[in-house]
């Protein structure tokens, strides 16, 4: 593997932890500090995805200006893609188990936990968990590796405009 691919994966690998620990603080306050009872996030939710997407289309785009090839690109969106999911499953286990007595207040949960066949709040969050982890993981993965091979394509072209030539005559 050459050089300028190893560093686009590292870069993709450092993103995904700068875009993971944004992510981990937006968890903390919507799910602990300020938690709500009704399920109103959406708004959050969708800007929070929308910052996951453009990070993952610049992993491509920075990877495809320093030389990466395109396997180099696509490895770093890949990456970066499916460490954020596993982390951010892995920050959602931590929130869930920690302030259980504040996240068991939260009416989608009230109610799942009500129509499940778990034996306790923190059995239905925690076996919950795991379907996240395999999608969110490996459907971040997947959309990292698109939308970093289409960053690549995009930082393949120039920034300004060509100059135009004057025909001699």
């Amino acid at each position: 593997m050459q050089t300028e691919d190893r560093k686009a994966i590292a870069r993709g690998a450092l993103i995904a932890g700068t875009v993971w620990l944004g992510l981990s603080a937006e968890i903390l306050v919507a799910n602990v500090l300020l938690p709500s009872s009704t399920d109103d996030d959406a708004v959050s939710v969708v800007i929070s995805y929308l910052g996951i997407f453009a990070m993952l289309f610049l992993a491509g785009m920075l990877a495809a200006r320093d030389g990466a090839s395109r396997t180099g690109q696509v490895l770093a969106g890949l990456v970066a893609g499916a460490m954020i999911g596993a982390l951010t499953t892995a920050t959602f286990a931590v929130v869930d188990n920690v302030w259980l007595d504040i996240v068991a207040q939260q009416q989608p949960k009230i109610e799942g936990f009500a129509h499940s066949s778990a034996t306790s709040m923190r059995a239905f969050i925690n076996h919950g968990l795991i379907g996240v982890a395999v999608v969110l993981t490996a459907g971040l993965g997947l959309l990292g590796a698109a939308l970093s091979w289409a960053g690549g394509i995009v930082g393949r072209e120039p920034l300004s405009p060509q100059p135009i030539r004057k025909r001699p005559g």
